[in-house]
Formats: structure tokens, sequence, C-alpha cells
């Protein structure tokens, strides 16, 4: 069924109309109209969002909706509510049933779409980094470094997959070289604990620069992250060239991990506005050493393929399909 589908950000906003491909939900199964990304900050809430979306729409809306947020969403028969975790938005689903006079609304959390949108993606969807075979039917996971760090997992239960979504950006960075070490020491001098999205995200990435610089002795420049990832793509600036790789380097880590908690041995895909831009270094890094750096269940984890989505609208796919699932419930959020 038609449905209007958002994915909500920290940064930006993103709305659509997803519309079934004949035949049903298959290889992708949605078409995508009315597509619209906007600025966050140009609104001071969600609801002027969506109405600046819905002012542009050359057709009435759907009278379906799923709303995919990035916060931890308070689930009810209502359809629940979130608080956003980096924007402080607050996005009700019966609220926004009632305002646009829906027959039904669902809200869920943006990685919790984005999760339920992995089997339904092509292979121009992602960028293969192991290719191993996914082990038919296992838990897929997914994780990725934006505005914050989200992650969240799928589990293949014969036709109706159950997502699991959680908070696992929150969850205390570890460390595997001295180096490493020796960042996480200079980073808790302003935050303890140093939290996975402290350092995985594009505000952690200029406190990663930072805790680089005072590791070489030497003063910070004003960056933002743009330019943190320019500098250190083009070579201009070698401790911005080591902040990505050390990025990377935990990155691997907290995919690696992410695999193990959620025995993902249908594979784990990594989202998020920043991979894409700093792909380039993947082979200079240590990404896949950290990944498979697990000690006694290193050779299992060799059997984990590993992805990385492209830049594109996964989530809203993954929205059209939650939707689709009329009793489809997150076990945790």
């Amino acid at each position: 069924m038609t449905s209007i589908v958002a994915d909500i950000g920290g940064t930006n906003a993103r709305f659509a109309i997803a519309v079934p491909k004949k035949g049903g939900v298959g290889r992708s199964g949605y078409t995508l109209e009315a597509l619209t990304v906007v600025d966050c900050k140009r609104f001071d809430g969600f609801a002027a969002a969506l109405q600046h979306w819905l002012h542009g729409l050359e057709q009435p809306h759907p009278l379906r909706a799923c709303i995919a947020a990035a916060g931890p969403v308070e689930h009810s028969c209502a359809g629940g509510r979130v608080i956003m975790t980096n924007l402080g938005w607050q996005i009700s689903a019966k609220a926004l049933q009632a305002d646009l006079g829906l027959e039904r609304a669902l809200l869920i959390n943006d990685f919790a779409a984005l999760a339920r949108s992995l089997p339904l993606l092509g292979s121009e969807e992602y960028r293969v980094l192991r290719d191993v075979p996914r082990l038919p039917g296992a838990t897929m996971a997914v994780l990725g470094p934006g505005t914050g760090l989200g992650v969240a997992g799928l589990a293949l239960a014969g036709d109706k997959p159950q997502v699991l979504a959680g908070e696992g950006g929150h969850a205390n960075l570890a460390v595997t070289t001295e180096r490493e070490l020796q960042l996480l020491q200079i980073m808790m001098r302003s935050r303890r604990p140093v939290f996975n999205e402290w350092v995985l995200s594009g505000a952690g990435l200029v406190r990663l620069y930072r805790a680089v610089c005072t590791l070489h002795g030497r003063r910070a420049e004003d960056l933002q992250p743009p330019e943190v990832s320019a500098r250190g793509l083009d070579g201009s600036d070698p401790l911005c060239r080591e902040t990505l790789l050390d990025f990377l380097n935990f990155l691997g880590g907290v995919a690696g991990d992410t695999a193990l908690y959620l025995g993902a041995r249908g594979g784990v895909f990594i989202g998020g506005g920043i991979l894409p831009r700093i792909a380039a270094l993947l082979s200079e890094s240590e990404f896949e050493q950290r990944f498979l750096a697990k000690g006694r269940v290193e050779q299992w984890i060799k059997t984990v393929p590993l992805y990385a989505l492209n830049a594109g609208y996964q989530a809203l796919i993954g929205a059209a399909a939650a939707l689709q699932d009329e009793d489809w419930i997150p076990r945790s959020e």
C-alpha cells in the first residue's frame, strides 16, 4: 500500500511517498516518489519540516505513514513517541495521525528502518568489503557513523523479519592498541566514559582530530568534520590523515563487536554519511584487521561478510517495509 515515509536524522530529513512495485515486495520492493531532502536546521521541529514537504506535493498524501527517527522510540499501541537524541525534536505517532487524518501512523528508530531494508537491497546498493558467503537465514546487522552512530540488527524468522533496535552508539568505546589507549586517555580528560558515538560520528571526528594533535604535542586548528576529511584525503595535513585512519580503525573494531553481539553471519553492513566520503583510505587503514581481531573467536568472525552501504535512501525503503509488516514489533529499543 502507498505510504508516507520519512527518515529523520540529526542533520537531514528525508521525505517520500513509497509505492509498492508490481508483483509485491521484491528486490528494493518500492518506488520512492516526491523524494525531498531538507536541512533540519531550517525548521524548529518535525511538524514544520513535514508541512514544508506536504505543501510541495502535487497529489493528495497517502493515509498511512512510517517515520524513522534517530533516537530511542517509546513504543505503544498508538504507534510510538521519540525525543531525538542529537536534534531534540519530539515526534508522536498519535499526534501525526490526528494532524494528518491518517488511518495508521508508525514511528520507528532510523537504524531499525535501515536494518529492515537489508533483505530488500540489490547488489548496486552496497560495496563488498569482505567477500565470504552469507549464512542463509542468519541475523544481519547494520551500523553507521553520521551525526551520531546508529546500530541495529535483523533476525530473519520465517516470513516475518524481526528488527533488533538498540542504542549501540552509546556503548563504551574499546581500544586495541597502545596508540588507541593513549587517544582514549586524552579524550577521557573531557568525557567519561568515552562511548562509541563520542568518536564515531561527525563531531567525534573532530574530537579524535584534537586528540591526535594533543598526542603529537600540536595545537589543533578549529576545523569542521568536512575539513578534517578533505585535508586527510588529499594529504595536505598529516594529522588529519592520521585521524581518518584512526577513525576507520575504531570503526572496524566496533563493526566486529556488533557482529559478535548479534551473531551476524548474515552480514554486517556499514551505513551513515561518513564512510562513503573516506572509503578511499580503507585499504591504508587497519579496518579489516580490527574487524577480525577478536581473539579466540577469530575463526568464527572470518565467516562474517562485511559490506559498505552506498549513499542512498535505504531507510525509506525499510520504513515502507516496516509498515507493510502488519504485526511488525521491534524486540527492544
